[in-house]
């Protein structure tokens, strides 16, 4: 099979190679052949530039187009330790192999890449006329739009890239606008137009999206949508997107008009269904049906933002005048972090399809005062585990994304339980009505909201 040279970018290292395999995962390729060309050691110590084989030039550049930690994806033409290893290397090409790019017509460019060093102009010079030497193209050659762009990359080790110094020749297989990395800097949460204090930032959205195989007509539900960033992603991979939340207030939007189909009409991208819903009350709101391909949210833990559900502190509640049912907005009170995660992976045993994933973000404290229990992942006998990776925030916080598979449906008459009991569940619900402290004055009404708003 032909070889290419992959290229991480130097951002979350945690995530580069699970990344990538997700994505082999997705295209049916087995990993074993395709790291075939690389030493074990390579993946092992995280290395940025992998040497692997795959099927055909269009696997790698939808490889590349999928990628939102793969810097490039070159065909391999040359590589080795030094000049000398990287012209035999050249010298080794059989004829058929260049014979395409040998056209007094065709149109080239040959750029030179230092990583992790700076090379002078004379140093990119030198290089150049090497590679000349060994590969004549007797093209003209044109620096913008050329039909084809050779990389020749010159990287040497250092403290924050252990990859051992090489050269390495390539085509590349697309333009850099091509490349899923391009979608990082244009949602940058800078320019986004709607956001909220629990925005997530939109690389680590794009992650997620690729972790859930979310693809063109993948079915997506995000039960905390908030201002929409996950699923702002998941549009962009071609997901039909479906969000809910139980604040009223952030699905409606600024008094200006901005609000989360704000942000999906900033990219011309389409908007979500939005749905005012309460979590912690799925099954009450939707019938029972195994819709979704993938399901992905970042659940709120009250770090920035407590999480919030139906009901009241009250022990007698006054019913809703019915001239102001149409715009009344239910009360809520705090939501236990464990009946949140119990909730979320009942929600996902019972809408998702089987083999369809859950992916979910989980912050956890790392500090020497954490109990025990910090960092304990639920789980649900629907449910299977495929990975854990860790992103550090800072010394004493870490998040984890969490991938779950649904591997079977329910069976008849099974009681989808969580790890908790329920009397652990209330008596921490208890705790937190004590220990937060209400935002608002509270809208009296029902404890429980009896159907879902529709955000039109």
């Amino acid at each position: 099979m032909p070889r290419y040279l992959v290229t991480f970018v130097y951002r979350l290292l945690e995530f580069r190679y699970a990344e990538f395999d997700v994505i082999l995962d997705l295209l049916g390729l087995d990993p074993t052949l395709v790291y075939a060309p690389s030493p074990p050691e390579t993946k092992e110590q995280n290395l940025s530039h992998l040497i692997v084989e795959l099927p055909s030039e269009a696997i790698a550049a939808e490889i590349l187009r999928r990628a939102i930690l793969i810097e490039s994806v070159l065909e391999l033409w040359g590589h080795g330790k030094d000049a000398d290893e990287l012209d035999a290397s050249l010298a080794a090409l059989p004829p058929a192999f260049t014979e395409p790019y040998m056209h007094p017509d065709m149109t080239w460019s040959l750029l030179v890449n230092g990583s992790g060093k700076t090379l002078t102009m004379a140093e990119q010079d030198s290089a150049r006329f090497r590679v000349f030497q060994r590969v004549p193209f007797p093209g003209p050659i044109k620096l913008k739009n050329p039909q084809q762009t050779f990389w020749l990359l010159d990287h040497g080790a250092d403290n924050a890239d252990p990859t051992p110094d090489h050269l390495y020749l390539g085509r590349a297989i697309a333009s850099r606008q091509a490349r899923g990395r391009e979608w990082v800097g244009k949602g940058d949460l800078k320019r986004r137009t709607y956001l909220g204090p629990t925005s997530l930032d939109n690389e680590m959205a794009l992650l997620m999206a690729s972790f859930a195989h979310v693809q063109q007509g993948s079915m997506v539900l995000d039960p905390f949508v908030g201002t929409g960033s996950i699923l702002v992603a998941c549009t962009q991979f071609g997901g039909f997107c479906v969000g809910t939340d139980i604040d009223i207030r952030v699905l409606r939007g600024k008094k200006d008009g901005r609000n989360p189909a704000s942000n999906f009409a900033q990219y011309g991208l389409r908007p979500p269904e939005l749905i005012r819903s309460d979590n912690s009350l799925f099954s009450g709101h939707f019938r029972t049906l195994a819709l979704y391909d993938a399901v992905v949210c970042d659940p709120p833990y009250g770090i920035r933002a407590g999480a919030r559900q139906s009901g009241s502190r009250r022990e007698v509640v006054a019913p809703v005048p019915e001239h102001m049912r149409a715009d009344h907005i239910p009360q809520t009170r705090p939501y236990a972090t464990k009946a949140v995660m119990n909730d979320l992976l009942k929600v996902a045993a019972r809408a998702l399809k089987v083999g369809g994933r859950l992916v979910y973000l989980l912050p956890v404290d790392i500090s020497p005062e954490a109990g025990p229990e910090e960092g304990v992942l639920p789980t649900h006998r629907c449910l299977d585990l495929v990975c854990v990776r860790d992103q550090k925030l800072n010394s004493k916080l870490i998040r984890k994304m969490v991938v779950m598979r649904k591997g079977r449906e329910p069976e008849e008459g099974e009681e989808e339980e969580e790890e908790v009991e329920e009397e652990e569940q209330e008596e921490e619900g208890a705790g937190g009505e004590k220990r937060e402290e209400e935002e608002e004055e509270e809208v009296e009404g029902g404890p429980e909201m009896k159907k879902p708003h529709l955000v039109v």
